[in-house]
């Protein structure tokens, strides 16, 4: 098979999102990776997928989707979220080395698949390249034309550090594409750009997304 592999890092439920102060900050994490799990699967290109993640209940979700799905350490710590990176690209060392990568975040709950379609072929005209996000100087996606020549720097600021790495820039892609999602704010920007079945229900009622855990 060949296409893109495609590296999904994924939190635990109950680490992820700790900016999105809501309650229901640990449904909405896990919407937020349903969702992108079914848009990666459905994108043309795409032809396999690494989930890595601590959390327990995502192995029968992988399984339902056909996506393989390899056991990290919470990601909980400073860097984790690029050992996790590190962890998917060894999958796709061995099992496609010669077909291009990319990491897709959890955390993009308004992408579909002719956004990611989109963004793939402008990422796969660069040998390393990233995609920015909207707001906070952050990446969303990242690519290699070879998984040997994957890099990451998530994190803070990660936008600035990837361009010191050498990766291109890509800014020409769906808005969508660069929609992440780490604030009560960004969410109800992600709602009016339209977002997944996962997080259309798990964000009912809007009215009551804003109360804070005890």
């Amino acid at each position: 098979m060949t296409g893109w592999t495609v590296v999904v890092p994924a939190k635990p439920w109950h680490l992820a999102k700790t900016r999105l102060r809501t309650v229901r900050r640990a449904d909405l994490a896990r919407a937020f990776l349903l969702d992108v799990l079914d848009v990666v699967a459905a994108t043309d290109g795409v032809g396999r997928i690494v989930l890595v993640s601590a959390e327990p209940a995502l192995a029968a979700e992988a399984r339902r989707r056909d996506v393989a799905i390899l056991a990290d350490r919470p990601l909980g710590t400073p860097g984790r979220l690029n050992t996790a990176v590190t962890i998917g690209r060894g999958w796709a060392f061995t099992h496609a080395p010669s077909d291009p990568v990319v990491v897709v975040p959890a955390d993009l709950p308004s992408l579909d698949p002719l956004a990611l379609a989109s963004a793939l072929s402008a990422l796969g005209d660069h040998e390393r390249a990233f995609v920015p996000d909207l707001a906070r100087g952050g990446t969303t996606l990242v690519s290699a034309a070879t998984a040997g020549r994957l890099r990451s720097a998530y994190g803070s600021g990660s936008a600035a550090r990837h361009q010191r790495l050498g990766l291109r820039r890509v800014e020409e892609v769906p808005l969508v594409v660069r929609r992440d999602v780490d604030t009560l704010d960004d969410l109800a920007d992600a709602l009016e750009l339209g977002v997944g079945p996962h997080t259309r229900e798990a964000a009912r009622p809007h009215d009551a997304l804003a109360a804070h855990p005890a």
